[in-house]
């Protein structure tokens, strides 16, 4: 199969269309009411690739995980990223009924689960972790410097480290101004190897870096299988806050490889698009 370009203009339409409806009905239901939870079945029923296009939308986005239940945005953000249960299991250290609790009883892990939650859905650490979290706690991200929950990393061996993955895990890179110098603290960043069509490593940068032909070729170093890269927002934080993404092909022959592709590069909200080969 083959990109459809008619096709994806028509799930993009029927995407937003549903999460329109949602927003109506949050505005004029109570979170019980059978219209509202119908809203919400509609967007957790699209897949992983799909709601890459809701999250497009940065207001979009950040309206469904402002959503009062916590469950929702636990599911959503499990959903956005295709992670399984079994991943949970293994990256958090957790049982099959704990990982039950997390999505059906919205429960506090032990710490320091809930910054390993917040590492798996890139999102501040106290909307994925409490029903009602304080805004203020948004702009920072503590979660990759605790214990237990992330790994000191120089850039030689990230490359070699994504074959350890089963899913997300996070890093704080010890030596990353070698590829970003303008940058003056230590940065962190997580390889995400969700989804068939390809793997990204995500660093977290606090200032747009400049992407020209010496950073594409100091990125090929460490990422040489890697074909694009982009910069993009990052949800619930300042818009000087970027995210970086190394992305690289495992699966060109699925149509939702071009989808996605197609999507950050012409759609997704303050983004940069660059290709690298």
């Amino acid at each position: 199969m083959t990109f459809n370009p008619v096709m994806f203009e028509t799930t993009r339409s029927e995407v937003h269309q549903h999460f329109i409806e949602y927003e109506r009905a949050s505005q004029l239901y109570k979170q019980q009411d059978g219209v509202v939870v119908t809203a919400k079945n509609k967007i957790l029923e699209h897949w992983y690739y799909e709601l890459l296009i809701l999250q497009s939308t940065k207001k979009y986005w950040e309206i469904l995980m402002s959503d009062p239940s916590l469950n929702f945005r636990r599911q959503l953000c499990a959903k956005l990223y295709n992670l399984q249960r079994v991943n949970f299991e293994e990256e958090l250290n957790l049982t099959s009924g704990a990982v039950s609790n997390l999505f059906n009883g919205s429960t506090m892990p032990k710490w320091p689960r809930p910054f390993q939650l917040s590492v798996f859905f890139n999102h501040p650490w106290q909307l994925i972790n409490y029903g009602s979290p304080d805004p203020y706690s948004f702009q920072e991200s503590p979660e990759y410097f605790e214990e237990k929950v992330s790994k000191k990393i120089p850039l030689s061996d990230l490359s070699n480290e994504r074959t350890r993955v089963s899913s997300i895990r996070g890093y704080v890179i010890v030596d990353a101004q070698k590829l970003f110098p303008q940058e003056s603290s230590v940065i962190t960043g997580r390889w995400v190897t969700t989804y068939p069509e390809f793997d990204f490593f995500e660093f977290h940068l606090n200032s747009e870096p400049l992407v020209d032909n010496v950073l594409r070729a100091d990125l090929l170093k460490f990422f040489p299988l890697a074909e694009d890269v982009i910069t993009t927002y990052r949800p619930f934080k300042p818009s000087v806050k970027r995210a970086l993404w190394v992305i690289i092909p495992k699966n060109k022959t699925l149509p939702s490889y071009a989808g996605m592709i197609h999507e950050l590069k012409v759609f997704r909200e303050y983004t940069e698009f660059h290709a690298l080969k």
